[in-house]
């Protein structure tokens, strides 16, 4: 809004000609409460961008100044309040030196003009946070390479980002919308890649749920749901959490059931053996006629301990089945976090410094990523040696030290729980026994899962037992060499 100039003979000369002649002029500020001694006023571009001011009229007005007081809620943080305050205040004093009665004029004007070219109004306190997060990222470690930066286009409200860690580096800019936390233009944060040294795979998997978190948020949700929800993982096409048949208990071929199966076979073959010792007759065609009350005592010791085979076998069915039970409970608690319910606000939620977190998190936490398996660090230290991993500058690959193979089981790779393994690492976990167990890294505790490999139980049991019968098949084929 351009500054407004009125010449002396026009200016009111009394408080309530001047607020008259400041409403005339500023039509979209709303006076809620006039009075010879106060005024009270709201401004608002947007229903998130809203100011209330109170302005006190002291004796002496106007050769002493008028007070500006920013009421501080939710849409107005403390330090806002503070800084319009001060800008505000000390504009009135310079005017209280003209002794004239345009100071709420110069003050609406000011405050106006702001709020209108200020985009940053409705997430200034994320803004300040997000500032104070990028700095707090340049630890130690970083102090010696380039450190993490955040500039701000006020005017254009348009934001900086660019991000490093060791060799690594992340630069984008995200756009705030003029309705923020609502939308105008489809997304109330734009988020825009601008290079990055990551590969591709990585760099599209980090903006693609950055993005997402906002698209999620916008509808309503909150930030742990949105980040629940924006995996950029997709579930394995066999993986279903709501089974039909929730009380059928499937066994899994596993070392324990495969001992269980040649106890079974042992008892059965027992029990056939005191079968027929039960049912001997008198006369035996080896031994010839048998006395008959050792017959009967044999009889009676083996009716007995088939008795108490069948009664140790029952008990040892249920005690099994009640483990099973148990698993498949256990399996349903551990992988029920893929699935959420929503409960949004159906309001927009604030996005800022969510996403501004999300991606210094990531560019922070995955470039000293560990397998949770090997213990050992995913990303290597150099970026061009990570490319290498991913297939990126392919003819590169016979002048390093390790064969292209070796480099492909050491690549990187995301489940869905969120979680770096390496993939020889990764391929160890899901194929071999026990099969469906917890991610091991600290605070996941959730089934293990990736695209590229089966996610039906069933189907990673059946694959390992045949390879295990190859095995067989090859060891028992040297022994006859």
């Amino acid at each position: 809004m351009s500054h407004v100039n009125i010449s002396n003979s026009t200016l009111p000369t009394s408080i309530s000609a001047e607020v008259k002649e400041a409403q005339s002029m500023f039509p979209s500020v709303n006076v809620l409460t006039s009075t010879p001694h106060f005024l009270i006023a709201t401004y608002e571009r947007t229903p998130y961008t809203r100011i209330k001011m109170t302005l006190t009229f002291p004796d002496g007005y106007p050769s002493h100044p008028l007070v500006v007081n920013i009421d501080q809620d939710a849409l107005v943080p403390q330090g806002l309040k503070k800084k319009l305050e001060k800008e505000l205040n000390g504009l009135a004093n310079e005017r209280a030196k003209l002794t004239q009665y345009d100071q709420v004029r110069a003050v609406w004007e000011r405050l106006t003009t702001f709020v209108d070219t200020n985009m940053f109004v409705p997430c200034w306190k994320e803004l300040k946070k997000c500032v104070d997060l990028v700095q707090s990222s340049n630890t130690k470690a970083t102090a010696k390479g380039k450190q993490s930066t955040m500039s701000i286009i006020e005017t254009k409200g348009k934001i900086q980002l660019s991000l490093h860690n060791e060799a690594y580096y992340y630069k984008c800019s995200i756009l705030i919308d003029p309705a923020y936390p609502d939308f105008s233009s489809g997304k109330s944060c734009n988020l825009q890649i601008q290079s990055t040294n990551f590969p591709p795979t990585i760099e599209t998997m980090l903006t693609a749920q950055a993005q997402e978190i906002v698209r999620r948020m916008q509808e309503g949700l909150s930030r742990e749901r949105a980040l629940q929800m924006s995996n950029p993982i997709r579930l394995p096409k066999n993986f279903h959490l709501h089974d039909d048949d929730n009380n059928s208990i499937k066994s899994r071929i596993t070392n324990e059931t495969i001992k269980n199966i040649k106890h079974d076979t042992e008892t059965l073959k027992r029990v056939c053996e005191l079968r027929n010792a039960e049912s001997a007759s008198k006369y035996n065609h080896n031994a010839g006629y048998q006395d008959l009350k050792v017959l009967a005592k044999d009889r009676k010791d083996a009716r007995r301990t088939i008795n108490k085979l069948t009664e140790a076998e029952r008990m040892a069915d249920l005690k099994l089945e009640e483990k099973q039970r148990a698993n498949k409970l256990e399996e349903a608690k551990l992988i029920e976090g893929y699935y959420d319910v929503y409960e949004g606000s159906h309001e927009p939620q604030p996005c800022l410094y969510v996403l501004v977190k999300f991606l210094v998190d990531k560019v922070r936490g995955l470039v000293g990523e560990t397998c949770p398996c090997c213990t050992e660090r995913v990303l290597p230290v150099d970026p061009e040696e990570l490319k290498l991993m991913y297939g990126s500058n392919s003819h590169q690959v016979n002048n390093q030290k390790h064969p292209k193979a070796t480099k492909k089981k050491m690549k990187p790779m995301r489940c869905y729980c969120g979680c770096w393994y390496h993939k020889s690492c990764l391929n160890t976990f899901l194929t071999e026994p026990p099969f469906g167990i917890e991610c091991p890294t600290e605070n996941c505790g959730r089934r293990v899962f990736h695209p590229d490999w089966p996610g039906d139980i069933k189907q990673l049991e059946r694959e390992w037992a045949a390879r295990e019968a190859r095995k067989r098949e090859v060891e028992d084929a040297m022994l006859f060499l």
